[in-house]
C-alpha cells in the first residue's frame, strides 16, 4: 500500500513526500560571455575569457594564481535566487589545471544562502591536485539539498593552489523539490510490519569500520573496553583496513582480533590503506601474490573464516586520496591479477568494487558494473552527511533514494551493496599543523542527535535492500597514530586514558544488538513520513526487531501490527532519547525501557518527539546464574578479584560492584568495571571495600549478584 493510500484511508489529505521529479535548469551549458559577465571576481589572481583552452568548441574561464600570490580560495563566482529549503541542486562544470602545487587546487563549490547572504550550507566536488589534470577535461559535480532558511544559491570555480585551472560549461540544475509533509497532530499512526515478502533476504547486519585491531592494546583494554562491547553490541558486519605488506607477526595480531570478532558472529570485508604504485606486470603480480599470502594465512592458517571480502585500496586511493577515481581501468587491473590470484588457489573472498566516496562519486560503482562485473563479488561505497544537520527530517528520503540506487545497480548484476563507511559531517581542518578528522558535532550540543541521524541512515540503508553497513568507527585512533593527525569519530573514545562512549553509542548500539544477519529485512507500512522504520526476522527464526525512529515534535501514538508473525509474544522495548542519554561509564547499553503486550498481532504505545526505539522479540528473558567462588587477592598498589562463571548460563559479561558496607547494593554508581574476563584488578586507596559480581547474558538479562566479599583498599 502506498503513502497516500494509506492517508486516504485515515482520512487524511494525500500529498507527496519525496523530491518532485521535474528538473530545472537554473544555468544551462552556454559559452561563457566576454569579460566573463555575470559572473563575480573573488581574491587576488588573474581571471580572465580564454578562447585558447576551450572544450568543444566553447571558450574556457582562466584563474591563475602567481607563486607570490597566497592561496585564498580565488574564484568565480555566480549567485542564483528563487531557492528554497528543500531543493535539491546539482552542479556540473568541467576543469583542467596545470602547475598546482597544493591540495584541494580547483575545484566546484555550491553554497546555500539565507536572506541575508550567508551560508547556511555547502557542498562542493571532489577535491585535490588528483581530480583535474592538464591531459584531458575532468568532470566536477556538487549536489545537495537547501537547508532551512535558504533563500539563494551559489556556484564557485575555485583555485586554491598556485597554478592555472581552467573551467568551461558551468550549469546548474535543480533536480527535486520537496513538497510538504502533512502535520498528523495527535492521530494514531498506523504501523504495519509485512512477514510475506522481505525486502531482502540474507541481510548481513548493522555494523562498523574498525581501526582497533591496528593498534596496541593491553590485556585488560580488550577484556573490558574493546571486546566487552564488541561482544554486547554484536555487530554481525565489520570493515576492517588492512596493510598488504604486514608481516606474519602483525597479522597474528590482526587475526587475534578478527577471531574475536568471529566469535561474536561477525563477517569481515578487508580493504588496503596502502596499495603500491606498481610499475609493471611483474610488480602488480609480486602484489597479487602477497595479499593472497595474507588472505590465506588469515583464513586457512589461523581460521579467519569470518573474512568475506576484499578491495585493493580505501576510496580509490594510490599515492594520494581517490586518485584512481580518474583511472579506473587501473583499478580494474589491481583487481582482475587479484581475482585471478585468488581463483587459481580457491581463496573464498569476493571483491568489492569500488568503495568510491561521497555519493557524488558514486558513478564510479556504475562504471564497475558495466566494465569489471567478471571480478567483482560485490559493490560498495562510502558517504558522510555533510550537507545535512543531525536535527534534519528530510535526510531519511534522500538518502534512501541514493542507496535505492546504488543497490538497483548492484542487482542488476545479480550482486549485492555495502555501505562501508558513513558517519555524520566531517571537518577536516588543519589546526595547528593537525589534520582534523573528527566529526564536527561530538563534543557539542548536538552530539546526542547525532544518535538520531546514524539511525536515519542505517534505517535507510535496510529498507534500500543493502547487503550490510558499517558506521565509521567503533573506536577512536589513538592520539599519536600518525603525526599531524587526529582521527576521533569512535563511539568508544581513545584519548589518553578516556575509553568512555560518546552519547550515538546508546542508539547504534541498539541498532548493531538487535538488527542483525543473517537475518530477513521485513517491509514495514507506516503513514506518517516523520516516522521511519525498519525490521528484521533473524534466518530460521519466528522472532523479530522493529527499529523505529520518531522525528515528530510532540508525543505520537502509535498503533503497530504484525501481519504474518506470531500474533501473541512477549515484547520488550528499548528507547534512545536524544534529551536523556543513557550514558553508562563502562558503556553498558542501556535496558529495556518496558515491556508491552501483544494481542492479536498489536501494540498500541506512545512515542516521545525526537527518539528511537526498538521493539523485539529476540530475547530470552532467563537470567543468568550467580557467578561462582568470588574471591578477592591483595597486590602490590592493587587487589586481584576473581570468580569462575556458572557453566549454564548465556555469559556475555560480567558487572562488578564495590561499597563501603557489607548490605550495599548493586547499582550504576557502585559499579567499578565490566569485564568479559572472569577477574579483574582494582587498584587501591587504603579503605576497605565490599565487592560484588554479577552476570549478564546475551538478552541484557544480569543475574543474581554474589554474596559480598571483602577486601582492603579498593578504590570506590
Amino acid at each position: 500500500m502506498t503513502l497516500n493510500a494509506l492517508l486516504a484511508v485515515l482520512g487524511l489529505a494525500a500529498v507527496l513526500v519525496t523530491a518532485a521529479p521535474e528538473s530545472v535548469s537554473l544555468l544551462a551549458v552556454e559559452p561563457l560571455g566576454d569579460g566573463l559577465t555575470g559572473w563575480e571576481r573573488r581574491g587576488d589572481a588573474e581571471f580572465a575569457l580564454d578562447a585558447g583552452v576551450s572544450r568543444e568548441g566553447r571558450p574556457s574561464a582562466r584563474i591563475r594564481v602567481a607563486a607570490g600570490t597566497p592561496p585564498a580560495y580565488q574564484q568565480l563566482a555566480r549567485g542564483f535566487e528563487g531557492v528554497r529549503p528543500g531543493d535539491e541542486l546539482e552542479a556540473v562544470a568541467w576543469a583542467r589545471s596545470e602547475g598546482l602545487d597544493q591540495d584541494p587546487g580547483a575545484y566546484l563549490a555550491l553554497e546555500f544562502l539565507d536572506a541575508r547572504g550567508e551560508r547556511v550550507g555547502i557542498a562542493h566536488s571532489a577535491t585535490g591536485r588528483a581530480q583535474t589534470g592538464a591531459a584531458q577535461w575532468a568532470r566536477l559535480r556538487a549536489s545537495g539539498i537547501a537547508p532551512g532558511g535558504t533563500r539563494a544559491a551559489r556556484l564557485s570555480l575555485i583555485l586554491h593552489a598556485h597554478g592555472t585551472a581552467w573551467f568551461v560549461d558551468p550549469t546548474l540544475t535543480r533536480t527535486g523539490r520537496q513538497e510538504e509533509w502533512p502535520d498528523l497532530g495527535s492521530s494514531r499512526r498506523s504501523i504495519v510490519v509485512r512477514a510475506d515478502e522481505p525486502i531482502r533476504t540474507g541481510f548481513g547486519g548493522v555494523g562498523f569500520h574498525a581501526f582497533h585491531h591496528t593498534f596496541p592494546a593491553t590485556p585488560a583494554e580488550m577484556d573490558e573496553v574493546i571486546y566487552k562491547r564488541w561482544r554486547e553490541l554484536r555487530p554481525s558486519f565489520a570493515r576492517l583496513n588492512n596493510n598488504w605488506d604486514w608481516d606474519h607477526a602483525k597479522l597474528d595480531q590482526v587475526a587475534e582480533h578478527i577471531l574475536r570478532m568471529k566469535q561474536a558472529g561477525t563477517q569481515v570485508y578487508l580493504t588496503t590503506w596502502n596499495p603500491p604504485d606498481v610499475k609493471s606486470d611483474e610488480e602488480l603480480s609480486h602484489w597479487a601474490t602477497k595479499v593472497a599470502d595474507d588472505l590465506d594465512y588469515l583464513i586457512r592458517k589461523k581460521g579467519c573464516t569470518n573474512v568475506r571480502y576484499y578491495c585493493m585500496t580505501n576510496e580509490l586511493s594510490l599515492t594520494e586520496w581517490g586518485s584512481l577515481v580518474h583511472d579506473l581501468p587501473r583499478f580494474k587491473r589491481y583487481h582482475s591479477a587479484l581475482y585471478q590470484e585468488l581463483k587459481k588457489r580457491r581463496i573464498p573472498v569476493g571483491l568489492l568494487a569500488t568503495d568510491a566516496s561521497p555519493i557524488d562519486l558514486w558513478g564510479t560503482i556504475e562504471w564497475a558494473t558495466q566494465n569489471m562485473d567478471e571480478v567483482t563479488a560485490i559493490y560498495g561505497g562510502h558517504h558522510y552527511i555533510n550537507d545535512w544537520a543531525p536535527e534534519d527530517e528530510r535526510f531519511y528520503p534522500w538518502f534512501h533514494s541514493k542507496l535505492e540506487w546504488a543497490t538497483g545497480l548492484a542487482r542488476g548484476k545479480g550482486k549485492d551493496f555495502i555501505l562501508g563507511e558513513f558517519g555524520a559531517k566531517q571537518d577536516g581542518r588543519t589546526l595547528n599543523g593537525v589534520k582534523m578528522d573528527v566529526c564536527v558535532y561530538y563534543g557539542t550540543p548536538q552530539e546526542p542527535v547525532v544518535g538520531l541521524q546514524l539511525a536515519d541512515a542505517a534505517l535507510a540503508a535496510l529498507n534500500a535492500g543493502v547487503y550490510a553497513l558499517g558506521y565509521w568507527t567503533f573506536m577512536d585512533l589513538p592520539d599519536d597514530f600518525a603525526p599531524g593527525y587526529l582521527n576521533k569519530w569512535g563511539l568508544t573514545k581513545c584519548s589518553g586514558t578516556d575509553r568512555g562512549t560518546r552519547d550515538p553509542y546508546y542508539a547504534y548500539g541498539l541498532l548493531t544488538h538487535f538488527l542483525r544477519g543473517p537475518s530477513d529485512v521485513l517491509p514495514v507500512e507506516c503513514a506518517d513520513p516523520r516516522l521511519r522504520a525498519a525490521a528484521v526476522r533473524p534466518k530460521g527464526s519466528q522472532r523479530w526487531s522493529l527499529a523505529l525512529l520518531n522525528r515528530n515534535q510532540g508525543m505520537t501514538p502509535i498503533d503497530l501490527t504484525l501481519s504474518g508473525l506470531p500474533a501473541s509474544a512477549r515484547v520488550r522495548r528499548y528507547t534512545y532519547d536524544a534529551r536523556q542519554v543513557p550514558q553508562n561509564r563502562f558503556g553498558d547499553l542501556q535496558g529495556p525501557s518496558g515491556n508491552l503486550p501483544l494481542s492479536d498481532g498489536h501494540i498500541q504505545d506512545t512515542l516521545s518527539p525526537n527518539t528511537l526505539t526498538v521493539y523485539t522479540t529476540d530475547f530470552d528473558s532467563q537470567p543468568p546464574r550467580a557467578v561462582l567462588e568470588p574471591r578477592a587477592k591483595g597486590e602490590a598498589g592493587a587487589t586481584s578479584l576473581s570468580w569462575k562463571p556458572n557453566p549454564e548460563a548465556d555469559l556475555c559479561y560480567y558487572r562488578v560492584y564495590a561499597g563501603e558496607t557489607r548490605d550495599f547494593l548493586p547499582s550504576p554508581e557502585t559499579q567499578v568495571g565490566s569485564t568479559i574476563a572472569t577477574h579483574l584488578s582494582l587498584a587501591n586507596t587504603g579503605k576497605p571495600r565490599w565487592i560484588r559480581v554479577l552476570a549478564v547474558d546475551s538478552s541484557g538479562n544480569a543475574g543474581p549478584a554474589s554474596e559480598p566479599i571483602q577486601a582492603e583498599g579498593l578504590r570506590g
